[in-house]
């Protein structure tokens, strides 16, 4: 008798648990989250009704003006994001370059984004040679034939990087507590060689998984964390603000960062 009854608890503990894979594990949903109602119509995941969406290709950077870079420099790389922005995939019919853009990497004509994907792309271009330089990319889903949407730069040759005026006129001019032989911070900027050997691809000491300026990546770059006084430790830079820096000295240091912190 006992025998019956574990037999007869094992058997609904089973049928539990295939009614739980079945009914209410991850596998039944797709990465959007949608799920099929009793009667076969999708579902979102707070339950309303799910309408498919044809693919829509968008880009995070659509134009880069005026970035200062020194003549006789070497060929350049952007990110840029191309988003499809429907729940359809859409497919990458051509790409075309103009002026001095050399290539792109991270895509090629045939490729296919699925709904709400996303593709980071490289844009390289010679601006030792030439300051202008467009991409086009032609793409199309159901219901947007043969779509293009463009990247361009345009940028300002002289005796000057972006990463010379930024350590002219933010670094020096606002850093005070890094300039001294000590540094604060383990971070010493007081020439500009050893402030840029300290900050680009330098573990920053007080979260050593994040670098203090990563290349093309300004989201994981710690510097950008401190002079925005978000998830950081200790102060926000510089210690001695208010007056912290300006929206357009911040957007001068992230756009330094996302074109690959060139020096």
């Amino acid at each position: 008798m006992k025998f019956d009854i574990r037999l007869t608890k094992l058997f609904s503990l089973t049928m539990i648990v295939l009614l739980w894979m079945a009914c209410g594990g991850d596998d039944w949903r797709d990465p959007l989250g949608i799920s099929q109602a009793g009667d076969g119509s999708l579902l979102k995941p707070d339950g309303a009704p799910f309408v498919p969406q044809a693919g829509h290709l968008d880009i995070s950077l659509s134009s880069l003006e005026d970035i200062p870079f020194k003549e006789g420099g070497e060929e350049l790389k952007i990110v840029t994001v191309l988003k499809n922005m429907g729940t359809e995939p859409l497919s990458i019919n051509g790409i075309s370059l103009t002026g001095n853009i050399v290539s792109i990497e991270g895509i090629s004509e045939g490729d296919e984004i699925l709904g709400s994907d996303s593709l980071v792309v490289w844009v390289e271009f010679d601006g030792a040679n030439g300051t202008n330089g467009q991409v086009d990319f032609i793409w199309n889903s159901l219901e947007n034939p043969d779509s293009t949407i463009s990247f361009s730069n345009s940028l300002d040759i002289g005796d000057e990087s972006a990463w010379d005026r930024i350590y002219d006129k933010i670094i020096d001019a606002n850093c005070s507590c890094h300039l001294t032989s000590s540094g604060a911070g383990e971070l010493l900027l007081n020439t500009q060689n050893v402030a840029y050997e300290q900050l680009v691809d330098f573990s920053a000491f007080e979260v050593p998984e994040l670098k203090r300026v990563e290349p093309w990546n300004t989201g994981n770059s710690y510097l950008v964390k401190k002079i925005i006084g978000i998830d950081i430790e200790g102060d926000r830079m510089p210690r001695d603000g208010p007056l912290f820096l300006s929206n357009k000295r911040i957007e001068q240091i992230k756009t330094w960062i996302s074109i690959g912190a060139p020096e």
